[in-house]
């Protein structure tokens, strides 16, 4: 069945009115340049107890903003980058493994998903080190593309090398979804195991909502005609989107997206608006749909289909969306 309306922002991802109704149990604060929150069912805990779950959360994307951001220049992540040093440089747990599942997807997506990127990233003005965005030259994209590719990094346990010093990891395609996964892990840690958490959009959930599946809805971006949003049903599962739509700049009528193609060193062109992944992982859910907004959409809904993976796709189809599910995302549909 066709729809036309479905599409996720980076806060389109959003509980149920009903959900909100019934004044579950929630905390909030900011990272990453987002808000995240968390809603559980069950006893409101103590204020005490509920200030300790909080600060537990705080220090949690802490560390990670401290290991894995490019905005900090002291974060693990900026000193890699920034040092001479290529070979056998030793990573802390976390950063090991995001970066080793960065690889991975990379690796399953023929490069669309590649982490090395930041040179490009920077160049057309959505990185820390950027001034204003603007077009660069094509001599500057090849020059930046020389600094890139999935292959010139390797990973050996916690063990990183880069091909030169001019190699550079951004995990901003998918860190903030392992910044879900880690809050997800407190909540299990203090005894909650029916909640959802949200990092500007990036959601998990776990059990369930009074017996029910939790009700996570997708809706269609503003820049398109008002829509009704569409639910999923979700247990025991995550669920990311990655879309053009939000962080962008138009020159001389042009629209270029912050998401780019790694092979080309250019914005990926305004044809897939939106894609939307669920999975067991947040980070993996997080990685993928930034991969599928770069991969051609043949390309992307025949990896679905090939690893079961629920995949909806939003098409920009002469200004009308289209919507292209694969199988098994259908199940999650009303």
């Amino acid at each position: 069945m066709k729809r036309i309306f479905l599409i996720v922002s980076a806060i389109g991802l959003l509980l149920s009115p009903q959900s909100y109704a019934e004044h579950l149990p929630r905390l909030k604060g900011k990272t990453m340049g987002n808000t995240y929150r968390v809603t559980w069912v069950g006893d409101y805990k103590d204020v005490e107890h509920m200030i300790d779950i909080r600060n537990q959360i705080e220090v949690r994307l802490a560390e990670i903003n401290k290991s894995m951001s490019t905005w900090d220049k002291q974060s693990e992540l900026s000193l890699i980058n920034h040092s001479a040093q290529t070979q056998n440089i030793k990573l802390s747990s976390a950063l090991a493994k995001v970066v080793t599942e960065a690889k991975r997807l990379g690796e399953l997506t023929n490069g669309a998903l590649d982490v090395t990127i930041d040179p490009l990233i920077q160049l057309w003005g959505f990185g820390a080190d950027s001034q204003a965005p603007t077009k660069p030259s094509l001599d500057e994209v090849h020059q930046a593309m020389t600094k890139v590719g999935i292959g010139k990094i390797t990973i050996n346990g916690n063990q990183l090398s880069r091909e030169h010093d001019g190699v550079r990891i951004n995990l901003s395609a998918i860190a903030k979804g392992y910044g879900v996964d880690a809050i997800a892990e407190v909540l299990k840690e203090n005894h909650i195991n029916n909640f959802l958490v949200d990092i500007g959009g990036e959601v998990k959930v776990s059990g369930t909502r009074g017996n029910q599946p939790w009700v996570v809805g997708v809706e269609k971006p503003a820049a398109y005609a008002a829509s009704p949003m569409v639910a999923v049903g979700l247990t025991d599962k995550a669920v990311a989107t990655s879309g053009d739509y939000r962080n962008y700049f138009k020159q001389d009528g042009q629209h270029f997206s912050h998401i780019i193609d790694p092979k080309t060193g250019q914005p990926t062109p305004h044809q897939v608006v939106s894609t939307t992944v669920i999975h067991d992982s947040c980070m993996t859910a997080d990685g993928l749909a930034t991969a599928l907004m770069i991969m051609p959409i043949k390309d992307s809904l025949a990896l679905a289909e090939k690893m079961a993976l629920p995949v909806m796709i939003i098409e920009n189809r002469s200004n009308e969306l289209v919507i292209h599910e694969s199988s098994a995302f259908k199940q999650y549909l009303p």
